[in-house]
């Protein structure tokens, strides 16, 4: 007993000490990363999300008005591996004719009746390869559940939040505060 919780505690130390030298180099790679942007604020974050996740829903919901008030900018990352529809559901909404008003449908049907109604697609290469590289880099951040958000402080630090978000933790993020998660 006393070993796993001396493993654990090594995880913990490590992987956080790994996410503070990797952080910068995280940055970048979701610049190149295959995502749908809302937004044009100065606070940018990377929201990784799921097609069948209601909790990427509902920080979709409460991001979209600061979003459409020029305050935030989120740049939304698919992954798909929450339920075997998941790939297949964020394949369609990247292969869509307009995927950020695929995915915004998604999110609302999501939130209005609990379940995505968004038809699975087969991906192509290209969209195979990108929701791919999304899952590299989201497991790259250290995260194993949804939503995950990346974001970068005024003072150039690079950051993640794990879970539901608040309208408070929104708020605090967007004046240039870093949250603990």
């Amino acid at each position: 007993m006393q070993r796993a919780f001396l493993m654990t505690c090594l995880m913990i130390f490590s992987s956080s000490v790994l996410a503070s030298d990797q952080r910068q180099a995280l940055w970048n790679r979701l610049e190149h990363a295959t995502y749908i942007q809302t937004g044009s604020g100065k606070t940018v974050i990377y929201d990784f999300f799921d097609p069948n996740c209601l909790y990427c829903a509902k920080a979709f919901q409460l991001e979209r008005p600061i979003a459409d008030k020029g305050q935030l900018t989120v740049r939304y990352v698919p992954v798909g591996f929450l339920t075997d529809s998941s790939f297949g559901r964020a394949a369609a909404i990247l292969q869509a004719r307009n995927p950020r008003e695929a995915m915004e449908n998604n999110f609302m049907d999501l939130l209005r009746t609990g379940h995505a109604v968004i038809s699975s697609a087969t991906a192509t290469e290209a969209t195979h390869s990108a929701l791919r590289r999304n899952e590299r880099i989201f497991i790259d951040t250290g995260a194993t559940t949804l939503p995950e958000l990346v974001y970068r402080l005024p003072d150039g630090q690079v950051k993640s939040f794990r879970g539901e978000l608040s309208t408070e933790q929104l708020g605090l993020l967007i004046s240039g505060h870093g949250l603990d998660s």
